[in-house]
């Protein structure tokens, strides 16, 4: 109901010119937008929860039809390439390195003629592991343990009595250990495994259209199909909570795995979570040793010639948006 309301009140917004007027004001910036993940449909019975971050490929292909309407496409290289307009621009990115990216965004794209950015997680290709975030939401989530106790700032006991409960715990854990450094994290997630042990860890075999990453193969077959491949740091941490020495690891070893695979030059980064308290200066120095040109935090809104290159602005695209819900945030008015 709560939607459906909000869909009605975002339509008459377009039928009074105010998304035309934001959009004719913003004409000399560009947008950048976020995603994930995609499917062809979320399975009969699946926990919305887990797809939040993700889109259907009809929703994906009505966005995409909506942007060349409104906006005109651009290639990650003109946000940083001197002298190049990005007026009226969007630029399509995706995170983590999903195979379903491969398998769904990729056709679509190609369909369109539109470069892409897809940044990965290069110590998860080729693997049937999963990101420690979806470890968390997975053990809360599937565990038909009643409660889970963790050293967060004081002990502190989740109940996981009802989905509602476990959503709430999987928000606020993961709010706490986005913020801790690796030594703690990696004890946290422990006390976690040990206590939801009846929980599998590793992608079984129907769950791979949601959780599988791709290959290398398949990340090549994307760069020979002119998608771009970024970096998303080798295995997903919270930059910002490293050390010094981790935070170059991190980076190196990304953009290192990514041009020995592709023998492409890696030039691009988004920053996990990529919320102003997740990366630091420390890191952007690092980038820029590394010879990186630009990286993209998950701060809204628009970019232009002001903007600075290792704090590119991305809006993030969720399942629930409906196109006039999808329309509204590009124009900043949600």
């Amino acid at each position: 109901m709560r939607d459906a309301i909000k869909d009605v009140a975002f339509n008459g917004l377009g039928h009074l010119g105010v998304y035309k007027r934001r959009r004719q004001a913003n004409i000399d910036k560009a947008i950048v937008l976020t995603y994930h993940g995609i499917v062809p449909e979320i399975p009969a019975g699946a926990p919305t929860f887990e797809y939040r971050n993700f889109v259907t490929t009809s929703q994906f292909e009505e966005q995409i039809q909506f942007l060349l309407r409104n906006y005109r496409p651009l290639k990650a290289a003109d946000l940083y390439t001197p002298g190049v307009s990005v007026e009226g621009g969007f630029l399509i990115t995706f995170d983590d390195g999903f195979r379903n990216n491969y398998q769904y965004a990729m056709p679509i794209l190609k369909q369109y003629g539109i470069q892409g950015c897809f940044f990965i997680t290069t110590n998860l290709i080729g693997t049937r592991e999963l990101l420690w975030t979806e470890q968390v939401t997975l053990m809360l989530e599937r565990t038909k343990k009643p409660a889970v106790t963790l050293e967060l700032d004081a002990p502190q006991t989740f109940s996981l009595a009802d989905p509602q409960q476990r959503e709430e715990a999987s928000r606020g854990i993961r709010k706490h250990l986005k913020l801790m450094s690796s030594a703690r994290l990696r004890k946290v997630m422990q006390q976690m495994k040990s206590q939801l042990d009846d929980v599998p860890l590793t992608v079984g075999k129907t769950e791979e259209e949601r959780y599988l990453f791709m290959t290398w193969d398949e990340v090549r077959e994307m760069v020979a199909n002119d998608q771009l491949i970024g970096a998303h740091t080798h295995n997903h941490p919270m930059l910002a909570t490293l050390t010094e020495e981790e935070s170059w690891q991190e980076l190196s070893l990304c953009k290192e795995a990514i041009e020995k695979e592709t023998e492409q030059p890696c030039l691009t980064m988004s920053y996990p979570n990529g919320e102003r308290e997740n990366y630091n200066q420390m890191n952007i120095e690092h980038l820029k040793k590394l010879g990186f040109k630009c990286a993209f935090t998950q701060v809204p809104l628009y970019n232009d010639e002001k903007t600075d290159l290792f704090q590119l602005h991305r809006v993030n695209i969720s399942l629930k948006m409906s196109l006039k819900v999808f329309e509204a945030t590009l124009c900043g008015v949600i």
